[in-house]
């Protein structure tokens, strides 16, 4: 891979008290590069020499947290290093890296000079990819990329490594390098849009997730169009901790169903506390729906269903477009503290997104479509700038109280309400409703100028607000939730050969045992537990590495986790009790095979348990069909 004339070269660091090394591959040539410093070698000559290379751009996951600060302190105090024996550089090395992992407030001040120092160009991939909050390992990663090898260095990293163990150790190095490189393959996509940013606007965010991207576009145009300097804006704020939700809720806010009026006079009752996310939410019972409406958001509380049309009838969906961004715009919704010019900013972005659409300039729409949904997740961090929380509540009740002007005129025309939640309205009606619905749509889009936009079921399968599938007119399957059928990278691994066969039987009547007997890919089956470092994990009664692929099979033993239990101050009770560790099984239902490394043993081999997934599947199926029954 080439950015910016620069060949990428990805890297990775291991560090010991007694042991560094550092792996590089060219992703160009493919070649392996690999710096040791340790009782056998020591080559940090030849290390600071190949990252003074101005021809590379280096790639890491969380390297700008880690490895580039470790490489940067190596650059600078190069001369006062070699002239140290190499116990004595591993020893610093090994201190500096202890400093990185404490990240308390001191230790950031510590490292502040190489964290922040330029002596070679890098790129982060973990930084690119998600926000600080939503960050995962490597090891998780490679699960979720269902890579060839999920390899954990058995070894502790705070012990001395015998000579013996450093090939081991430099194996494992190669291993993280390698699906690094993979990984950054997969993510060219990400990377040519932040180099089309880079190239229109002159902002350098290869490493920023596209919360980070939009908000640092919107800080460079706003104070660009402002003339205020960046850093005055950034301790700008409109700050309201208490808010009547009566001064928030828009004059247009009007019901003809009574109980929608009950809720919307109760709601302007409240005065709500604004940092708090679930500081009002009210529940109730509308034409046999739960609905929650409050501070958090709107949604319907549901048992599984399924909603099938008749002849006569069909299943809507109408939702607002571009919610959020169309009340910042039209109502000038935007942080009070960046007045009138900030909404001038937004919109000319908005129609500049149509343009883009319609041009078919997709990764400047995709762009552009990242920064107008992110001011108001942004107005509601305290940390932003643009932080406004009297504005975004503004936007978010008067959001739902719109869907719910919907819901009251179809309500009134006679539709039954599947869903409704931030994405809109499911609902079913008769054929004959039509003109009337679309009639009560475009009242709702007159009152409010918003637009909304419409599609059609053919059937709709609800097991909860935020886990279902729908059959879309053109045959096309929409999967929520737990019916997801791929992968997300760093968003956890399950067997998706069970929404695959659960959507498969209900929509082409193919029965669970035949569909998941059939399968052929081993990764279908496969699933990982996220594991607290506290824990070790015990497949049978061998420990084995913390973070695991597996699958359910005939002849695995099964598989724990296990943490030390406190010991009681009483010491007599602890002699009564005599268990020191709490072992939890992390699949109750079936023993399991370690799948960590891919190989190529058939499918038919591996003594998958097929009576778990059909299980699993089947239980689903079950609570589908006999809430069905019990609605009749």
């Amino acid at each position: 891979m080439i950015i910016r004339n620069c060949k990428v070269c990805v890297y990775d660091i291991e560090i010991f008290p007694n042991c560094f090394h550092c792996c590089c591959k060219n992703t160009e040539t493919k070649e392996l590069y690999k710096f040791e410093i340790s009782e056998r070698k020591n080559q940090i000559e030849e290390l600071v020499q190949f990252f003074s290379n101005d021809l590379f751009m280096f790639c890491g996951y969380n390297n700008h947290h880690y490895d580039d600060v470790v490489i940067n302190y190596i650059i600078d105090y190069y001369k006062v290093l070699t002239g140290l024996p190499y116990w004595r550089i591993c020893q610093s090395l090994y201190n500096l890296s202890q400093t990185i992992v404490e990240d308390e407030e001191g230790s950031r001040e510590k490292i502040k000079r190489w964290k922040y120092a330029h002596y070679f160009q890098s790129m982060d991939i973990l930084t690119m990819q998600f926000s600080q909050k939503l960050r995962v390992g490597l090891k998780t990663m490679q699960v979720t990329m269902h890579y060839k090898n999920v390899y954990e260095y058995e070894g502790d990293f705070n012990q001395f490594l015998p000579l013996s163990e450093i090939d081991n150790m430099i194996l494992y190095n190669i291993n993280d390098v390698e699906s690094t490189e993979e990984l950054l393959s997969r993510l060219k996509p990400d990377i040519e849009l932040r180099l089309f940013i880079e190239q229109e606007h002159g902002i350098d965010c290869l490493s920023m997730d596209s919360v980070k991207m939009a908000e640092t576009f919107l800080l460079e145009e706003y104070s660009k169009q402002s003339g205020i300097p960046k850093n005055v804006i950034k301790e700008m704020r409109s700050t309201m901790d208490y808010i009547p939700l009566k001064d928030v809720i828009m004059p247009f806010i009007k019901y003809k169903n009574p109980k929608l009026q009950d809720v919307l006079e109760d709601m302007r009752k409240q005065t709500v506390y604004s940092k708090e996310r679930k500081s009002y939410e009210k529940k109730f019972v509308l034409s046999n729906v739960v609905y929650s409406v409050g501070v958090g958001g709107i949604h319907s509380i549901h048992t599984p269903q399924i909603f099938l049309p008749k002849d006569d009838e069909f299943i809507g969906h109408a939702d607002v477009t571009s919610m959020y961004p169309s009340l910042l715009i039209l109502y000038q919704l935007g942080p009070r503290h960046l007045g009138k010019l900030f909404c001038d900013i937004f919109e000319s972005i908005y129609y500049e997104r149509i343009e883009a659409k319609r041009t078919g300039q997709k990764i400047k729409n995709l762009f552009l479509k990242i920064v107008l949904n992110s001011p108001t997740g942004k107005m509601q961090q305290e940390v932003s700038w643009m932080y406004d929380p009297f504005n975004v509540f503004k936007i978010r009740i008067n959001g739902q109280l719109i869907l719910l002007m919907l819901v009251d005129r179809l309500l009134e025309l006679g539709c039954e309400i599947i869903q409704v939640n931030t994405d809109g309205v499911v609902y079913r009606a008769k054929n004959s409703l039509r003109e009337g619905i679309q009639e009560a749509i475009s009242e709702v889009e007159q009152i409010t100028r918003l637009g909304f936009e419409t599609n059609e079921y053919e059937a709709f399968y609800q097991y909860a607000i935020n886990d279902y599938f729908g059959v879309l007119k053109d045959g096309s399957i929409e999967e929520k939730g737990m019916f997801i059928t791929k992968t997300k990278l760093g968003k956890g691994l399950s067997p998706v050969v069970i929404p695959k066969a659960i959507i498969a039987y209900f929509t082409q009547n193919i029965p669970v045992t035949e569909f998941i007997e059939k399968d052929r890919d081993i990764r279908d089956f496969l699933m990982s537990q996220a594991v607290d470092k506290k824990f070790k994990v015990v497949h049978g009664d061998k420990p084995i590495q913390r973070i695991n692929r597996f699958y359910a099979s005939t002849n695995g033993p099964y598989l724990f986790k296990v943490t030390k239990n406190e010991k009681p101050t009483n010491i007599s009770s602890w002699n009564e009790y005599k268990q020191e560790e709490s072992w939890s099984n992390m699949l109750t239902k079936s023993g399991v095979t370690i799948l960590n490394k891919f190989d190529d043993l058939p499918i038919e081999d591996r003594k998958i348990n097929y009576r778990y997934y059909i299980s699993e599947a089947k239980k689903v199926i079950a609570d589908f069909t006999e809430q069905q029954l019990s609605l009749f």
